[in-house]
C-alpha cells in the first residue's frame, strides 16, 4: 500500500516491511497513532508523542487528559493529551478518519482483520510484540518509519547495559535462588495460571540469570493451575502477578489467608513477591526497564 503527499518527494519515501506486507511511508510522520500499549511504549522510547491511542480496556473519556493517572506505567512519559480511540481490537475508524494521522501502528492479533480499512486512512504498520524479544526485533523498523533510527540503537544499547549491570548485581541471589515460578493470580484463585518461559517478563528473568519453572507443554502458553498442584512444584522463588481485575493488595491478602499457599517452601522462606501484571501487557523497552528495576529492588 503506497502513500504520497505533496510535501514528500519520492526520495524521502521508504518501504517498511511488517507482518501484513510492505508499506511505503513518506517524510517523517508527525501525527502518529498507537493501537496498543507495546506500540505506545516503543513510540515513547523513541521520543515520539502519540496523537491518539487505543488501550487494552475500554476507556470512556474522549481524551487521555491526565495520562499519568490513566495510562499505567507509560502515562508519565506523555506530554500530550492523546485522543481516545477505544479498545485496541476495535479502534474508532470514524475518529481516525477525522484525525487524519500520518502513520498508524498496531498489532496483528487485534488489527489484522481491519487492516485494509486502517490502511485506507493512513500508512499502517502491524508488528507482533507478544514475547520476550519481540520489541527488540521490531524497534528498528518502527524507528525507520519514524525517522528515529539512531535513537533505536541507543534504546537497545541502554537496555543491554541495564541487563548486564543488573545481572551482575543479582548474581549472588541467582546462585542461591535460581528457580522462579511466575504465576498469574486471578481474583478467583481458580483462575490462576503459570506464565510460559517465552513470555515478556519470563524472558527478562532468564536474561538476568534465573531459570523459569515450566508446567505443562510449550503448546499451552498459560497453564491453568490448581492449588493442590503448587506444593508439588519445586521452585526457590514465586513471582505473583495479579491478573484481570485483581490487585496487588487483594492478591497479598488472598495469599496470606490461604493455608495451602502459606505452606509452600517459597512462602516459608519469604521468597514470594508481588508485582504488577500490567507490565506483561505493555512489553516494550520502557516496560522492560521498569520490570528490571523492580526485580532488582525486590530480589536483592
Amino acid at each position: 500500500m503506497a502513500f504520497t503527499s505533496a510535501q514528500a518527494s519520492t526520495s524521502s519515501c521508504q518501504v517498511i516491511q511488517h507482518i501484513s506486507g510492505k508499506t511505503q511511508v513518506c517524510g517523517q510522520p508527525q501525527q502518529v497513532v498507537a493501537l496498543s500499549p507495546p506500540l505506545l511504549d516503543i513510540m515513547l522510547a523513541l521520543g515520539v508523542q502519540p496523537l491518539a491511542y487505543a488501550e487494552v480496556d475500554l476507556f470512556t473519556r474522549r481524551k487521555f487528559d491526565k495520562p499519568e493517572a490513566q495510562i499505567p506505567f507509560l502515562g508519565k512519559y506523555i506530554t500530550t493529551k492523546p485522543i481516545n480511540l477505544g479498545s485496541r481490537d476495535r479502534p474508532s475508524q470514524e475518529l481516525l478518519l477525522w484525525l487524519k494521522p500520518d502513520l498508524i501502528l498496531g498489532e496483528p492479533e487485534y488489527n489484522k482483520n481491519n487492516y485494509h480499512l486502517l490502511a485506507k486512512i493512513a500508512p499502517t504498520l502491524l508488528f507482533r510484540i507478544q514475547e520476550k524479544d519481540d520489541w527488540q526485533q521490531h524497534i528498528s523498523a518502527i524507528a525507520r518509519a519514524l525517522g528515529r533510527e539512531e535513537r533505536a540503537k541507543q534504546v537497545i544499547a541502554e537496555y543491554k547495559q541495564q541487563i548486564t549491570q543488573t545481572k551482575a548485581a543479582l548474581a549472588p541471589i541467582a546462585a542461591q535462588q535460581r528457580r522462579i515460578l511466575v504465576l498469574g493470580f486471578g481474583r478467583l484463585i481458580a483462575d490462576s495460571f503459570v506464565l510460559d518461559p517465552e513470555e515478556f517478563v519470563c524472558g527478562i528473568l532468564q536474561e538476568l540469570g534465573f531459570e523459569i519453572i515450566t508446567v505443562g507443554s510449550r503448546e499451552q502458553e498459560r497453564f491453568s493451575l490448581s492449588l493442590e498442584v503448587l506444593p508439588q512444584i519445586e521452585t526457590d522463588v514465586i513471582l505473583v502477578l495479579p491478573s484481570g481485575n485483581n490487585t496487588i493488595a487483594n492478591a497479598q491478602q488472598q495469599w496470606s489467608e490461604n493455608p495451602i499457599l502459606r505452606s509452600l517452601s517459597a512462602d516459608r522462606g519469604g521468597k514470594v513477591y508481588f508485582t504488577d501484571f500490567q507490565l506483561t501487557r505493555i512489553r516494550g523497552p520502557i516496560a522492560a526497564e521498569t520490570f528490571v528495576n523492580r526485580m532488582r529492588e525486590i530480589l536483592k
